[in-house]
């Protein structure tokens, strides 16, 4: 069943879907496209070129290049007033791989790589403000469409992930460059993400130098109960603390407990289309990381969402298309029975400000506005580790200066111990053949005096060795 409700917004009148009860297509199709309120990712190695991207730096049409202008609605405002400080840097440091939840509405199994509106609508609700911390590379990909089938690893699913995978490789070969990454994902684009951290991420530890993190809510990944590394990840952590790079973002979002059956938050029922078995929910349990936490914050949420791409695509975007909503929503994450999840409240009863959320939740399920109304904290904490990654780097760097100097003084040193030798045993072949008092007397000084150069010369080199050492262990 769906209700219409309406909401009043700088002088327009939109028409909101809100979804009650539970619907088959949803749950099969990881949930509806958002209707109304978008809320917040085998075959050979790509060339360049080959991948259809929605959002990439410099491309004509790079949907993550528009404006990310806005205004903060407070409460007690009747409409949002104070201007966003969100700003882009002309080269950011890292960049950020996003792929998209379920919103195909194509008649196939999977779609084609048509840039349709719906998933320009949610690219951009979910994706173009990252663009204030990394510059975004968004592929199409050939996902999962409503009419397709995600209730198992199907072919359809393959087809999807093998598409995704392609569109990674791509952007890795191709336009990465060395430089740190973030990966961003939700739903069905979070699980494809997921998958790509197993495979590629998590096995390879060059590539994980330059894993500056994941952001992947809405697919039942996995670590062993009370844990924060092991089960999906051997080497890749849920985040745990503030500033924490190189981890994990995922976490479910609910109302109140998750029912039985619930699609998320749960190990033994609900959404799974990784190719391995279900783990044991007696011994794993679904991740769970608190955004409003990690950002440093006090427990709320900051959403973020762009009001011209609210049912659709515009013609044409206005200046300040932004709206955050500080202190409406709190969450926290809980546990009851097998479900592990970050339960959302509002902060006060009385706010007059529209819940935006609760108008296109599935009853409790909050999966589909899940990404946005925590996008103002996922980008500070986006921030956050691409600060820390950076400043991990120049560390290195130093590091790496440090050992480029001592290797020289190393080499150094081993030349004039060296040649402190060939001295001692010329001068010692030269005092066999002297006959002399005076000048034997005199070669054995010399003698004596280029022994002490060469045991100097021999600690020296040991002491650069030691040092060397040191700051291998220190770049790790």
């Amino acid at each position: 069943m769906v209700d219409d409700v309406q909401v009043n917004f700088r002088g327009r009148s939109l028409i909101v879907s809100r979804v009650s009860g539970r619907s088959t297509r949803l749950a099969l199709s990881c949930l509806a496209a958002f209707v109304g309120f978008v809320v917040i990712a085998g075959p050979p190695p790509a060339q360049a070129d080959d991948t259809v991207w929605i959002c990439k730096p410099g491309q004509a049409d790079d949907l993550c290049a528009g404006t990310i202008a806005g205004k903060s609605w407070k409460a007690g405002q009747a409409q949002p007033t104070d201007a966003l400080t969100y700003t882009r840097s002309e080269n950011p440091p890292i960049d950020c791989f996003y792929l998209y939840p379920t919103q195909s509405e194509q008649s196939t199994p999977n779609s084609d790589l048509a840039k349709d509106p719906p998933i320009k609508r949610v690219v951009v609700q979910q994706a173009r403000m990252f663009s204030s911390i990394c510059k975004v590379y968004a592929p199409m990909y050939r996902q999962v469409t409503y009419s397709g089938d995600q209730s198992h690893d199907s072919a359809d699913v393959e087809v999807a992930y093998a598409s995704a995978k392609d569109a990674f490789e791509d952007y890795l070969q191709n336009y990465n460059h060395g430089r740190g990454f973030i990966m961003l994902g939700h739903s069905q684009g979070s699980a494809h993400t997921a998958r790509l951290i197993d495979e590629l991420v998590d096995t390879d530890a060059n590539l994980r130098k330059r894993f500056v993190g994941a952001i992947a809510p809405g697919a039942n990944i996995y670590v062993p109960k009370n844990e924060n590394v092991g089960g999906m990840y051997q080497n890749v952590p849920a985040c745990s603390k503030v500033g924490q790079f190189g981890c994990l973002i995922a976490y479910s979002t609910y109302r109140g407990q998750p029912d039985e059956n619930s699609m998320f938050s749960r190990l033994d029922a609900g959404y799974w289309i990784y190719p391995e078995s279900r783990p044991d929910p007696a011994k794993y349990e679904a991740v769970c990381t608190d955004p409003a936490r990690l950002d440093g914050g006090n427990g709320n949420l900051l959403p973020l969402v762009n009001m011209d791409y609210l049912t659709g695509v515009p013609p044409q975007e206005t200046a300040t298309p932004w709206v955050s909503l500080p202190d409406y929503y709190k969450v926290s994450c809980e546990r009851s029975g097998t479900a592990h999840w970050l339960n959302i409240d509002r902060v006060d009863g009385t706010d007059t400000r529209p819940d935006l959320g609760s108008l296109v939740a599935s009853g409790n399920n909050y999966h589909v506005p899940e990404v946005n109304l925590a996008e103002g904290n996922l980008l500070t904490i986006a921030q956050n580790q691409s600060d820390g990654y950076v400043a991990e780097q120049n560390r290195i760097l130093k590091l790496q200066t440090k050992l480029k100097t001592l290797n020289r003084n190393l080499s150094k040193a081993k030349r004039r111990q060296v040649a402190g030798q060939r001295t001692v045993q010329r001068l010692t072949k030269k005092l066999r053949k002297s006959r002399f008092g005076i000048q034997r007397r005199t070669l054995r000084r010399k003698i004596a005096v280029n022994r002490r150069k060469v045991k100097a010369d021999s600690r020296r080199v040991q002491t650069i060795r030691r040092q060397i050492t040191q700051v291998k262990q220190q770049i790790g």
